[in-house]
């Protein structure tokens, strides 16, 4: 079986790069996994600001892993304060095209110059019965002009090329359906990442709106440095530590975690609340049904089970490589395992193709 034409899966994160390579028509195969921690800073709420060492990453892993840079293609995603996604209901005009209309709404919510961004928008088609007949429903992408030419001035640097971007919450989204499909109800994504959560609803396999809220992994890190008085590398360690269960984990450790997770549990419930009470039509027609948790801080300490306690539904780590086909002469499988929630948006991105109309 031959992979070459496959796009090779860039997530370009905070903490770390992480590649995946799939390939294989229907099920998907995985051919090539691998990660590669970044110095802090290197990448700053979405924006690259140490070139070098993201180029540098990116050059370990493709020799790591064998992969020939030489007209490869990638797909990337994009996150952060730079990155605009809104959801609004339009009334349709007659005699007006359609993209016209969409860009002048985007120029109002955005409240930014149009020729700063790059711009795409998707329609969401509604059941029967939710809306008028003259709303549609729409999701805005936007994304600024100089963080994007960044993104792709240190893929070429690597020696690779650039073949499809996307946000990142459209990412986990993909990754979701191919891997559980399609679920009745409301479905919440919670992607913790190092410097933000994104939380996605999707309803009966529907992508319905998005929000990004402020605790994340270094949140986490933060309190444990102010809590015990240690510097960030220990901070980081024994929160690592502590979430994968070992016992010698400090005493005052679960209650600085805990105390955070509590935080984090409201955040959820808020963004929830929102949603459901804020008079969204999609609100009425689906209930709460579970939440999946993925990203670097998918397995921190009682997290799960502080949002299971409080909302009320089941919780559960999402696997990314649920119905990915996985040679395990090839690959370690207790790494797929054990930190397969790492590469939630790597395998979403992994699941694009040239051909795709990705946001």
């Amino acid at each position: 079986m031959f992979f070459n034409k496959s796009l090779i899966a860039l997530d370009i994160g905070t903490s770390s790069v992480k590649l995946i390579e799939l390939g294989g028509v229907g099920v998907k195969g995985l051919r090539s996994m691998g990660l590669e921690l970044l110095p802090p800073r290197a990448v700053v709420d979405g924006m690259i600001t140490n070139r070098d060492a993201v180029v540098s990453a990116i050059r370990t892993l493709l020799k790591k892993l064998k992969i020939n840079p030489l007209n490869r293609r990638v797909s990337l995603s994009l996150s952060g304060s730079s990155v605009l996604v809104k959801k609004i209901v339009m009334n349709i005009q007659k005699d007006t095209d359609l993209n016209e209309q969409v860009f002048s709404e985007a120029e109002q919510h955005f409240q930014i110059d149009m020729a700063d961004i790059y711009f795409d928008f998707f329609g969401l088609d509604l059941p029967d019965g939710l809306g008028q007949e003259n709303e549609k429903t729409v999701i805005l992408v936007g994304a600024k002009r100089e963080m994007i030419e960044n993104l792709i001035g240190a893929v070429r640097e690597s020696g690779l090329r650039t073949g499809v971007v996307e946000c990142s919450v459209f990412s986990a989204s993909n990754m979701f359906e191919y891997n559980y499909g399609v679920f009745e109800g409301l479905s919440v994504l919670l992607d913790i990442g190092a410097s933000t959560t994104k939380l996605s609803l999707i309803i009966n396999g529907l992508f319905v709106d998005t929000r990004e809220l402020p605790i994340a992994g270094e949140e986490y890190t933060r309190r444990i440095m102010e809590g015990m008085g240690v510097d960030r590398s220990n901070a980081e360690t024994l929160k690592i530590a502590a979430s994968q269960g070992e016992a010698n984990s400090p005493p005052e450790l679960p209650r600085i975690i805990g105390e955070t997770n509590e935080m984090m549990v409201q955040d959820v419930r808020t963004s929830l609340d929102y949603f459901i009470q804020g008079g969204d039509p999609l609100a009425r027609i689906a209930n709460l049904s579970q939440i999946y948790l993925t990203g670097g801080g998918a397995r921190i300490l009682g997290l799960d089970a502080g949002l299971a306690a409080t909302l009320q539904v089941p919780v559960q780590i999402l696997n990314p490589f649920q119905k990915i086909d996985i040679n395990p002469k090839t690959f370690q499988m207790d790494y797929v395992l054990m930190q397969g929630h790492l590469y939630g948006i790597a395998v979403g991105l992994g699941l694009r193709q040239m051909s795709d109309n990705a946001a």
